[in-house]
């Protein structure tokens, strides 16, 4: 089907077609033409220059996220896409990446010149972010090994391309005007300037640390985009969901203006609204029946132009679980209804910006590492002058191994602070009880009945509003998620079934419990520290 058609793409709804209308999308602000976006322009540089024939919806996507405003730069500066798995995300995105690095990136040299012009591929692991990647690769070869290889070579882009970059973690693809595309994992995007990013699998991303460090990528360039793109998540997607959120938001609110007779294009070029954000989702109604046809054909605008066909997908569904089958094949959320051990209104009544220990008050540390050993945390607790005790956390980073250090650091500047609290089994932290012992710290061990004891007073302390912190919204995100389990008769943490990471809270609540209820003086240890293995001959 040629651009030119597109006007009637939304009208593409039958049985045995995918349905190219996304179910939620952001409206265009004004007619959509070649002059009025580019989507055009990639359509016919896919056809003419790559050979490869877009589906209706990638088209249809294209020509609304490449939307422009009058002074030729795009509408959108973030572009959040949600669709089923397996409908040619990443065949669009290599399409996409290559019109950017060959063509786009030589549009506006007044405003970004080509060396100053990056394209970023970026995912939570660098294997996830070079799918696109490697398509442009293919296409743009200058110097292809085998007669294989040289058969995916486009020779123009290929005479476009000085060299790749294959050192790993580095990357590149650079263009003889100096243009770049290069791909990495996200945590390592930091301090560089994109005009492009492509982000990829964002459902992948249970902090905001990744989007956080990608999204500031593109502040600095005129007319930069960010794309992410991804099926549903689930409860761990926290970086997806507030987008989805967002994106979400502002389709109901033009809908809104239109239906109170007023101009959503006007609140959302005014800046009134935020008319920067596109958010397009191709996903089936919420609560639809599984094996619903128009449920399918709707996430899945692919369906039909290829193998895939309604009965296929059907087939999946005794293979899958019902939750897996709505979130990969439906994209639609699933999420399990938490009931929080601590009620965030309560801990959100306990929060004091101004909340401190004075100096000299007893400081009990508490130190607690993830399920998966990922990340450890460090809190503190300690009385204040008005008798109630402040609890807050104070380092928190990726693995265990900086923890020694940190605290010897920490112990130089405020050697009062002898005391920290660790949970004696059954979790990752149990590996620094020995180590802090041979230094000479107090460690009061949190185990037996004080697992419950621990757990219990957090929460009564939390509940009767005798408990005071500092706005920190890491620890606040885990009082949202943490779940407790039974252990015989009281309750525990548990960070396993949580849906985040909760070890902060924990952390939190077992320097509470050591301030309250255990002495400053070393108590009888119940394992001596480690001295090393005899060996006799």
């Amino acid at each position: 089907m040629m651009a030119e058609n597109l006007t009637v793409f939304g009208a593409i709804d039958d049985e045995k077609h995918g349905v190219t209308l996304p179910r939620i999308f952001t409206p265009p602000l004004r007619p959509l033409t070649k002059e009025t976006s580019n989507g055009f322009a990639v359509i016919a540089f896919a056809e003419v220059m790559l050979h490869v024939h877009l589906y209706p919806w990638q088209q249809w996507l294209l020509v609304h996220a490449l939307e422009l405003l009058e002074d030729g730069s795009y509408r959108f500066r973030k572009v959040i896409v949600l669709v089923a798995r397996q409908n040619g995300k990443t065949t669009l995105m290599g399409v996409l990446a290559a019109w950017w690095l060959f063509v786009d990136s030589n549009k506006h040299p007044d405003r970004v010149p080509p060396v100053k012009f990056l394209v970023v591929g970026a995912a939570q692991t660098l294997d996830n972010a070079k799918g696109p990647y490697n398509q442009v690769k293919e296409w743009c070869n200058p110097a292809p090994a085998t007669d294989e290889e040289a058969d995916l070579v486009i020779p123009d882009l290929a005479s476009m391309t000085q060299k790749f970059v294959n050192t790993n973690g580095e990357e590149a693809i650079i263009t003889r005007s100096k243009a770049r595309y290069i791909v990495r994992a996200d945590k390592n995007i930091r301090a560089k300037s994109a005009a492009r990013v492509v982000f990829d699998e964002l459902r992948e991303q249970h902090t905001d640390d990744g989007w956080n460090a990608v999204s500031q990528t593109t502040k600095a360039v005129w007319s930069s985009q960010l794309w992410g793109i991804s099926n549903a998540g689930d409860y761990r997607s926290v970086a997806l969901r507030k987008q989805v959120d967002k994106g979400r938001k502002l389709v109901t609110e033009w809908e809104r203006l239109q239906a109170d007779g007023d101009n959503p294009v006007d609140a959302f070029l005014s800046g009134e609204q935020d008319g920067s954000f596109g958010y397009f989702e191709w996903s089936a109604p919420d609560k639809c029946p599984i094996d619903d046809a128009d449920a399918i054909r709707q996430a899945n605008p692919s369906l039909g132009y290829g193998p895939m066909t309604v009965m296929s997908v059907r087939s999946d569904i005794d293979g899958m679980t019902e939750a897996a089958f709505r979130t990969e094949v439906l994209c639609q959320w699933v999420t399990a209804d938490i009931i929080p051990f601590i009620s965030p209104k309560l801990w959100a009544r306990g929060i004091d910006a101004r909340s401190s220990i004075p100096e000299g008050n007893r400081v009990v540390l508490s130190v607690d590492t993830s399920a998966d050993r990922r990340t450890t945390y460090i809190a503190a607790a300690g009385m204040r002058a008005d008798g109630l005790p402040h609890v807050e956390l104070i380092a928190r980073r990726d693995g265990m191994l900086w923890v020694p250090r940190y605290l010897d650091l920490l112990q130089e500047r405020w050697p009062r602070i002898t005391e920290i609290a660790v949970q004696g089994k059954g979790c990752p932290a149990v590996d620094f009880i020995d180590p802090l012992a041979e230094k000479g710290w107090t460690v009061h061990l949190i185990e037996g009945f004080r697992l419950g004891a621990c757990c219990g007073r957090f929460h009564d302390r939390v509940r009767e509003g005798k408990l005071r912190h500092l706005p920190q919204p890491a620890v606040e995100r885990q009082v949202e998620v943490a779940v407790s389990r039974r252990l015989g008769e009281v309750e525990v943490w548990d960070r396993t079934k949580s849906a985040l990471q909760i070890s902060g809270l924990v952390a939190e609540s077992q320097a509470l419990y050591a301030l309250e209820t255990m002495q400053a003086e070393n108590e009888k240890p119940k394992y001596a520290p480690s001295v090393g293995v005899k060996i006799r001959f």
